[in-house]
């Protein structure tokens, strides 16, 4: 507990960073005289954290996972400080841009280090506490965000990352020992480091504007969907022949890895199709206030929480694991078919007890496709395997909340500024959940389960001989 309190507090702060500047937008705008661009401010974090997720997880594997964690967390705290002292808002974005350098490779390494610390099968019990952890600043992010920036300055939504920061990068400098990894074999990959950059920006990029600052159709966004498949192409042929690589293309001939890297790009498409185009639903379709509307994203982050916190001891205990994501897939499934069935009189609690269901649903998704992709691949490979799933769920967010927004701007746009007839169109974009669902329980029906064996962890008794000394070789 003592290193995972600091792995905790690292988690909550990049993850609080996630969803914390939403509910602010609008007085960061106001206050700096930029409101049709404040939204590069969020932009600028996904592109960077993305890009840093996977390129962080392979540099901890080739150096050591303790000082580029801790190389992160300063990164991190040095784009907050900045952060919170930008007058305009080119400086903000380009500081949250530095923060997110930091914050993708925070959430990687925690990941990966809790792989590091913990057998296969504790690891469970473990992870599931961070997801715990994860979940909670999501929620708190919107609340927190909205409080300081009503009740303090914007400003404070930065400031308040440096005393968790420090407290963090202190506990781990005093007490996180791990062996050190062996000299890498070759240079480090910066062309592919650049490629993927490349890909992402435009992968994100288009998602993001497609259907709202451009039409789909318009040459912008065409243009950047080109891009995006050219630049992942290029990526595969400067990944194969790389001595390094940072996305080493032997992982996916692991078939349990590869479909726990499907597994969770469908949650999270899932997943953000909730946290997005619910708060929606209640303020077009059912005029709440954009504070009531936000609350009912809890109920959903809530079930992920819980299925944490009862999926990890169980699997701990057993070391089976099969079980989670097909029960996860149809639970999740049939409550977004409820849900697909809301309209203006429907009531809270019809609303709150499927969004409940479903988040614990994802939650044992979110849970077991982690420990499934970490426990298919060798110690050598923890870090870029742990930062490659985290990425597939990046991507998974963006291209979710792409293709839902596509489909209710043609719902919205094909009908009258009615509650009852705006409600169709919500009603379509959670009905198209359910597919997707479909498609997770095949894929959970199609992993071979691999048992989790209780051995190898750092620290554990059962360790092999060699790997319990603080920085051994």
């Amino acid at each position: 507990m003592v290193l995972l309190i600091p792995l905790m507090l690292a988690l909550f702060m990049s993850n609080l960073d996630q969803t914390i500047v939403a509910t602010a937008l609008p007085s960061i705008g106001e206050d700096l005289n930029a409101s049709s661009e404040v939204s590069w401010v969020v932009t600028a974090y996904l592109l960077t954290s993305a890009v840093a997720t996977l390129i962080f997880g392979k540099l901890g594997d080739l150096y050591g996972r303790k000082k580029i964690f801790q190389f992160s967390i300063v990164v991190f705290l040095v784009g907050s400080l900045l952060s919170g002292t930008a007058g305009n808002v080119a400086l903000l974005a380009s500081f949250r841009a530095l923060q997110g350098v930091g914050g993708g490779g925070i959430t990687s390494l925690v990941m990966a280090i809790t792989g590091d610390l913990a057998t296969p099968r504790r690891r469970a019990t473990h992870q599931a506490m961070l997801g715990m952890v994860a979940a909670v600043a999501l929620i708190a992010g919107p609340l927190l965000g909205g409080a300081f920036a009503d009740g303090l300055s914007w400003r404070w939504i930065f400031y308040v990352n440096l005393p968790i920061g420090v407290v963090a990068f202190l506990v781990v400098a005093a007490r996180l020992h791990l062996p050190r990894p062996p000299a890498p074999g070759g240079g480090v990959d910066v062309l592919g480091g650049l490629v993927v950059a490349v890909f992402t920006a435009c992968a994100v990029l288009f998602t993001a504007w497609g259907g709202h600052e451009y039409p789909w159709a318009s040459p912008v966004v065409l243009g950047l969907i080109a891009l995006s498949v050219a630049a992942l192409a290029l990526y595969l042929l400067v990944e194969h022949r790389a001595a390094e690589p940072i996305t080493p293309l032997r992982l996916f001939r692991t078939c349990v890895f590869s479909l726990a890297s499907a597994q969770f790009l469908t949650a999270a498409v899932v997943l953000f199709a909730g946290m997005v185009y619910v708060p929606m639903f209640m303020q077009v379709v059912q005029g709440k206030s954009a504070f009531v509307a936000g609350l009912y994203v809890i109920p959903l982050l809530l079930g992920v929480v819980a299925a944490a916190g009862i999926s990890g001891p169980l699997i701990t205990r057993t070391g089976r694991y099969k079980l989670y994501p097909v029960t996860g897939a149809v639970l999740t499934g049939v409550s977004m078919a409820f849900l697909s069935r809301a309209d203006h009189h429907t009531t809270a609690l019809a609303l709150l007890v499927p969004l409940a269901l479903a988040g614990v649903g994802l939650g044992f998704f979110i849970q077991v496709s982690l420990l499934a992709g970490q426990n298919a691949v060798g110690h050598e490979d923890l870090g870029v395997a742990t930062g490659v799933l985290n990425f597939f769920r990046t991507l998974g967010g963006a291209f979710g909340t792409a293709l839902f927004g596509a489909i209710l701007a043609v719902g919205l746009h094909s009908r009258p500024s009615d509650p009852a007839e705006n409600a169709e169109a919500f009603r379509t974009v959670f009905a198209w959940t359910t597919p997707f669902m479909a498609l997770a329980l095949v894929l959970a029906l199609a992993m071979r389960e691999k048992p989790l064996e209780p051995l190898g962890g750092v620290g554990e008794p059962d360790a092999q001989p060699g790997v319990l000394r603080p920085d051994a070789p």
